[in-house]
């Protein structure tokens, strides 16, 4: 796993070079191949990117300097199950690597050169699956003046990401209370004060989640004898 390396010391005096020299040395690296590797592109160096469940998140890398040994790589999913990571040789000793996301989270990409991790491996993925969220409620169904507009959204195995509400009607935008609940579950509210049409957007990472938007109609409350 170390390599050893013959080098030239030329040794002078007075400008003039000293018997025997140069001397023949050698030098044993003193760091396994393994911290020779160098990650040359890729999305998974993009730390700060929330990626797209079933997205294709690759890695370059490049093995020339490390010399002779075995690439190898495997993945922790969100739930700790060991993704599959594939490992395409391009030329001269440089490799693409592919982590193929079903599931919202975070991913752990381990890499490794003849057994230890190449530098800054793990490499962190973090994903989101807006398609994993739902909300339900009477928020989201047609209801008269002064009553609350309360619903929930579901977000456990969305991943990574923000939720945004947004309600528009007559009268524009619409303050939306929300506040937490158990097990990622998101508790919004909303006061429709006049009737008419009503748009509620519900995102995640700017990605309308399954339902949204929302369309619903708010009537005045009909007066008793009223039909």
């Amino acid at each position: 796993w170390y390599q050893r390396r013959v080098r030239d010391l030329f040794v002078y005096w007075s400008n003039d070079p000293v018997p025997g020299s140069p001397f023949l040395i050698h030098v044993e690296d003193s760091l396994p191949p393994s911290s020779m590797i160098r990650t040359t592109g890729g999305r998974m160096l993009q730390t700060d990117t929330v990626h797209r469940a079933g997205d294709s998140i690759e890695l370059d890398v490049d093995t020339q300097d490390a010399g002779d040994g075995q690439l190898a790589a495997v993945a922790i999913g969100p739930k700790g199950d060991a993704v599959p990571v594939e490992i395409i040789a391009n030329r001269n000793r440089t490799f693409t690597l592919k982590l193929l996301t079903s599931k919202g989270g975070r991913y752990l990409v381990n890499v490794y050169f003849n057994g230890s991790h190449i530098p800054n491996s793990p490499f962190k993925v973090r994903v989101c699956n807006p398609e994993a969220i739902w909300a339900e409620g009477p928020g989201l169904m047609d209801s008269f003046v002064g009553d609350l507009g309360d619903f929930q959204v579901f977000t456990r195995d969305a991943g990574h990401g923000t939720l945004s509400v947004r309600v528009n009607g007559p009268k524009d935008k619409f303050r939306v209370d929300m506040w937490k609940g158990a097990d990622r579950t998101v508790n919004c509210r909303y006061n429709p004060e006049v009737p008419g049409k009503y748009t509620i957007n519900i995102k995640w990472e700017e990605e309308h989640v399954k339902g949204s938007p929302f369309s619903i109609l708010v009537r005045k409350r009909p007066e008793n004898g009223d039909s």
